[in-house]
């Protein structure tokens, strides 16, 4: 069977806007999921054990579920009680919801690398609890948490081919509906598939930066 791309051309536009969509949903979904991520961490390091119990809860049902039941929950369940979401927000929300739990995971381990004694220390140098997280334990816990945090921020690229399943127009939807039309599904779907291999080189490549960053930031702090 012999490749012909020829016809390539003439589809890229619809490819090319599949594409734009789904860097919109990653984009969107770390912009909503990263805060939220940041909270529930914070919120998993309190004090009260209902607290930390129901979020340890609630991380292990988002995280356990398939993201794809957790989808289709967004656009069919939540309309019947009366939040009716168009395809690409329900995707957001969805993605949202449990992406920021995988966040959080991230977040409690880096937060936890930074030693007790440091919150101790400024105590006894009179700071506030906010500047205290802000001044000394963030600045810690950000090159703990950066490396999967990237890495679970790469993998939100390859789950936007599930919103295909809602109707959203993403890359894997539209490599669908033009092969569907030209007849050339092989070729189609090589060509979507570089296109996210593209895009997912330009995020590993964040990764690397972002890790060879915190190794420079750990050594830094054990000199």
């Amino acid at each position: 069977m012999e490749l012909d791309f020829s016809g390539v051309p003439t589809v890229w536009p619809a490819l090319l806007r599949g594409a734009l969509v789904t860097l919109q949903l990653t984009v969107a979904v770390l912009l909503i999921a990263t805060p939220i991520g940041c909270v529930l961490a914070l919120l998993r390091n309190a004090r009260s054990a209902p607290v930390r119990g129901i979020l340890m809860t609630l991380s292990w049902i988002f995280r356990g579920i398939p993201p794809l039941l957790i989808l289709f929950f967004a656009f069919f369940a939540l309309p019947l009680i009366g939040l009716k979401l168009n395809p690409l927000p329900s995707a957001i929300v969805a993605m949202s919801s449990y992406m920021a739990f995988y966040f959080a995971e991230a977040f409690t381990a880096g937060l936890n690398s930074v030693p007790a004694g440091q919150w101790q220390a400024a105590r006894a140098l009179g700071l506030s609890p906010t500047r205290t997280l802000i001044r000394v334990i963030l600045p810690q816990t950000i090159p703990a948490a950066l490396p999967p945090y990237i890495s679970h921020a790469t993998e939100i690229l390859k789950g936007t081919a599930l919103a295909a399943a809602v109707a959203v127009p993403e890359l894997a939807s539209a490599a669908k509906r033009v092969f569907v039309v030209t007849y050339r599904p092989l070729e189609i779907l090589i060509v979507a598939a570089a296109i996210y291999a593209v895009l997912d080189a330009i995020l590993l490549i964040l990764q690397m930066a972002g890790e060879r960053w915190a190794a420079r930031r750990r050594r830094g702090g054990r000199t």
